[in-house]
């Protein structure tokens, strides 16, 4: 599992990343300004395949996302009625079902860095593997331009 940190979160109010989904109450309220601080220490980062994106899980009960080339933003907050512990809990029990490479990865290539890969025809994995563009490695884990969706 990966080790804590405390990396800095850029905050965001991007509607597209904040509404009922987000733990927004009824009316459009937001939630106190403690719930809101994104910088809440980091439990745990890991590569998520469906999002194509690194995700870390906040000690504040906030998850935040980043994709190549861009900042952080909230993905999530968790429900008002659901004790802290009892998410924590469910989070971390929820990276059982991720591969390792999953969450050993702590950031994310370059755009410049998958633009070459692209135009080499060979591009690294996660795991430092060299393969084709649209390949796996010999461990089973996709060429970063997979990995994130981008072929």
């Amino acid at each position: 599992m990966n080790a804590q940190s405390n990396h800095p979160i850029i905050d965001t109010t991007d509607p597209q990343f904040l509404g009922p989904e987000a733990g927004q109450q009824a009316g459009g309220e937001s939630q106190s300004g403690s719930e809101r601080d994104v910088n809440g220490s980091e439990l745990h980062r890991y590569f998520s395949i469906a999002r194509g994106a690194l995700i870390s899980v906040r000690s504040n009960g906030v998850t935040l996302c980043r994709q190549v080339d861009d900042d952080w933003k909230v993905l999530s907050r968790k429900k008002v009625d659901v004790p802290l512990a009892q998410w924590v809990l469910n989070k971390t029990s929820s990276l059982s079902a991720l591969a390792r490479w999953q969450l050993e990865v702590d950031e994310l290539p370059s755009l410049q860095d998958l633009m070459a890969w692209n135009e080499d025809g060979i591009c690294e994995t996660p795991t430092g593997h060299r393969v084709e563009p649209d390949g796996t490695g010999p461990d089973g884990v996709p060429s970063w331009l997979r990995a994130l969706r981008l072929i």
